[in-house]
């Protein structure tokens, strides 16, 4: 590493900070900036003859101009640069916002108050005080945001204000050259900055003179700050890593000129490369098992791959195999209305454009059969549904039209980061809409919302004595093998959660099996194993949207002309029933979050009964459109192996169903005459 590079520029001693504006300006308020720019720089190389002159002579501002003269008339980055558009006067209302110190992030705007010295309070972490707020801002999202609205407008405010924020930024925030986890300096925020928006914003305003060399000078001066934090205090795996080494592998590529652009181009590579087999299981999922940060380590992956083309370095051909298996979960996955899974801590997202694109990239026309619901592509061979063995994940459904029945089953690993209390948790959609849902992940920020979202409280799952489960296996050791079957007829998964219960005294398990009658109706088995009397709650959550009624111990969604389920317990002792709705006190129930710092109201319907001893019970869920007909179930025999259940749908063949809860995975039924 270039000696003196990471002397720690005293900004104290500058008056304004933002006020200059030309490389004169720079130079004679940032001395130490400059020379640490320069003496980082390869002035040794093609095109830099003018600038090696400029600093041989100790006329820094001349070596400035000369430096950005050769970015604007060379060609690094060239797939990064972008044609000014028509000068125009259009407005973009968000950008407008941002010119006026008001952010948004995670879906919160506010104004970010101004120091006495009259630059940006850095620091600043929203109204709420919540920490993610305050990493948002400085990610610089805002940025592209307003690079964006130039290039859609030609109003050249909006560069203005991107220079003048980005000047701020740079001359507010210090390199602290140590590990840091200040908004303005940790790993994940550099990495955002230098990876993903000052590349792009850089070379998109090559031409554009509001973009002022001031502002340029200092950013190629942070450029080698940021590649140093990320090479020397990157974290040690899980989706940070990848970010981080992308961020590190996009300042090698993008500005060559640095002298250590090389070694941090190869030790990127030489971390993240390994990555794929360090996150990703076989089945293509990465190991957090979070459908949401499973996209941002794929991004990563694949962004990487399409720098190392950019900059024709060769990856492993397992990069590009790895990829497509991570693709190929989120198309295989992907509910019919085109969102991912909602799991641990994941937002509602739609992928259907991400997977349109990726098969493309990959040449999968079944991924694009999925994506269209059938419209374009070809039909994806064999059943639509699928198994994840690995990441321990059902997927079941009845088609791959926008109408299918869809459902998730969780019957793995916790996940090595992001996790929630959540196994066994089945969710269900119908006819276009989410009707039995996760609860989603609310916020990071620590207290009794953050502790609701990520228990077993927020999911679909059996409380024990009012209790949610205890933290399981992070990592697969093995893929399941033994407890799934997928049939032209039917879908069939099993699991156990067998580590307990948070302060619940003795042994308890529970067992759950999931059988889909494919086009029919879900079946699900629960065992609950115990040493001891314990009350048990079932809890079902609905989705806001859903209308929800009880009649006796049936729970219904109601909607005209919407997707419904009718949930129908089969159990040998009595349920008491309720819905509980917006709930916080005296536990926090009812809820539900599409996105970070987003709740609302939802209808959970709360099972509770008193078991003396070992317990099997049942429910039948018939999705259906408008009104769902009822069903008529009863459990014939119940032995520690499994259980039989004849189950009588109105207006359709009764079938008698023996579910195996250990040993053999498959179905036995039996199809009876109508009465």
């Amino acid at each position: 590493m270039v000696a003196g590079l990471f002397i720690l520029v005293s900004l104290a001693q500058t008056q304004t900070g933002t006020s200059a504006n030309s490389v004169a300006a720079v130079c004679r308020d940032y001395p130490e900036r400059v020379k640490a720019l320069f003496a980082a720089l390869d002035l040794d190389r093609a095109g830099l003859e003018a600038v090696k002159k400029g600093v041989s002579a100790g006329d820094y501002p001349r070596a400035c101009e000369e430096l950005l003269a050769y970015y604007r008339r060379g060609k690094t980055a060239s797939w990064l640069r972008r044609t000014a558009p028509r000068t125009g006067t259009g407005r973009d209302s968000g950008a407008d916002a941002i010119l006026d110190d008001t952010f948004t992030e995670y879906t919160i705007s506010a104004k970010a108050p101004r120091k006495p010295d009259g630059r940006l309070d850095w620091s600043y972490n929203g109204p709420q005080n919540d920490r993610e707020w305050g990493w948002g801002l400085n990610r610089h999202a805002w940025a592209t945001q307003l690079v964006n609205a130039f290039f859609a407008t030609g109003n050249l405010v909006y560069v203005e204000g991107f220079d003048r924020l980005t000047r701020d930024w740079i001359v507010s925030n210090s390199y602290p050259g140590t590990p840091s986890s200040t908004p303005q300096w940790r790993g994940l925020e550099v990495y955002f900055r230098v990876g993903r928006v000052w590349p792009k914003a850089f070379y998109a305003l090559q031409d554009i003179e509001a973009f002022t060399p001031a502002t340029r000078i200092l950013l190629l001066s942070s450029v080698p700050e940021h590649a140093h934090y990320a090479r020397n205090f990157h974290a040690s795996g899980g989706n940070w890593i990848t970010m981080e080494m992308f961020g590190l592998a996009a300042a090698g590529v993008c500005w060559p000129e640095f002298k250590d652009a090389e070694e941090w181009y190869r030790y990127a590579t030489t971390r993240i490369v390994p990555e794929l087999t360090a996150q990703v299981y076989p089945d293509g999922v990465q190991k957090e098992l979070t459908s949401s940060y499973h996209r941002v380590a794929l991004h990563n992956f694949s962004d990487m791959a399409e720098l190392a083309a950019h900059a024709k370095r060769p990856l492993p051909e397992d990069f590009r195999n790895t990829i497509e298996r991570m693709n190929n979960y989120i198309a295989y996955s992907m509910e019919p209305n085109g969102c991912a899974p909602l799991n641990n801590d994941s937002d509602l997202n739609s992928t259907r454009d991400e997977v349109r694109a990726a098969a493309g990239v990959f040449e999968r026309p079944d991924w694009l059969y999925i994506a269209t619901n059938g419209k374009e592509g070809d039909a994806p061979k064999g059943s639509c549904s699928i198994v994840f063995p690995w990441a321990g994940q059902a997927i079941m459904r009845s088609g791959w039209d926008a109408d299918a029945h869809w459902a998730f089953f969780d019957g793995g690993p916790i996940g090595i980061g992001h996790w929630h209390l959540d196994k066994l948790h089945l969710s269900i959609s119908a006819f276009g809409r989410d009707i039995l849902v996760d609860g989603g992940r609310y916020t990071y920020q620590p207290g009794p919302w953050r502790r609701h979202f990520m228990s077993s409280l927020s999911h679909n799952v059996t409380l024990i004595d009012g209790k949610g489960q205890k933290p399981y296996d992070m990592e697969a050791s093995a893929p399941i093998q033994d407890s799934y079957a997928i049939t032209p007829e039917y879908d069939f998964v099993r699991g156990d959660h067998t580590v307990g219960y948070e302060d619940v005294e003795g042994s308890v398990a529970h067992t759950r099996a999931v059988a889909y009658l494919r086009g029919q109706y879900f079946l699900v088995v629960d065992r609950i194993t115990t040493d001891r009397p314990r009350t048990i709650q079932a809890l079902w959550h609905f989705h806001p949207l859903c209308t929800v009624a009880l009649n006796g111990a049936e729970a219904q969604s109601v909607d005209e002309g919407q997707g419904n389920v009718r949930i129908v317990p089969v159990a040998p002792f009595v349920w008491g029933t309720e819905i509980v709705k917006g709930q916080t006190e005296p536990v926090i129930q009812g809820w539900w979050s599409r996105e970070y710092n987003v709740k609302e109201a939802s209808q959970c319907v709360v099972y509770s009964a008193d078991i003396s001893k070992t317990e099997t019970f049942a429910w039948v869920i018939m999705p259906g459109k408008g009104n769902v007909p009822p069903v008529r179930a009863e459990i014939t025999e119940a032995t520690e192996s499994g259980i039989t259940i004849h189950v009588a749908p109105e207006g359709a063949n009764p079938k008698t169903l023996t579910i195996p809860l250990r040993g053999d995975c498959g179905i036995a039924s039996v199809l009876e005459s109508r009465k």
